[in-house]
């Protein structure tokens, strides 16, 4: 199994933000922590970075067949990302919304994210937090759909 992990814009500033939580959390620990979650699990990511829409629709497409499912945090993006909305819907793999409520205006930009219809679930919270959940919900959607093949 492996899962596309796409991060947005501002992402590589997690660390400045973090800052000011105590917490810490650079965008490295970040992947690393996530990485480590998923080889405990026996999952392959792929972990990308964009600022702009382009890029993020150009390296879904091209991982679309080799991947069982996207975690997806798109920041500041979520609120005007049609053309990422209209490729979810098409493609039919299972995403996993995710955003960090440390980012200034984050939560509104969760509440009025165009992705919430095509995604399988989302998950907003501080630090690692929402992307373990996220990868934990790939998982089970994954782990479902596969005894749904055996039965």
């Amino acid at each position: 199994m492996k899962i596309l992990v796409i991060h947005g814009p501002n992402l590589p500033l997690l660390g400045k933000v973090s800052v000011a939580t105590g917490t810490r959390l650079t965008l490295d620990k970040l992947n690393k922590t996530l990485r480590r979650e998923a080889q405990v699990a026996g999952v392959e990511l792929k972990i990308y970075q964009f600022y702009d829409e382009a890029r993020i629709l150009k390296a879904i497409s091209r991982n679309r067949n080799e991947v069982s499912g996207i975690l997806i945090c798109p920041g500041a993006l979520a609120r005007s990302a049609a053309g990422l909305r209209e490729l979810l819907g098409i493609l039919k793999i299972p995403v996993v919304e995710v955003c960090i409520e440390e980012f200034p205006f984050s939560v509104e930009t969760f509440e009025q994210s165009v992705l919430k219809d095509v995604v399988v679930a989302r998950f907003m919270g501080s630090g690692a937090g929402p992307f373990l959940m996220g990868l934990n919900a790939l998982l089970k959607q994954h782990y479902f759909q596969n005894k749904k093949n055996i039965f």
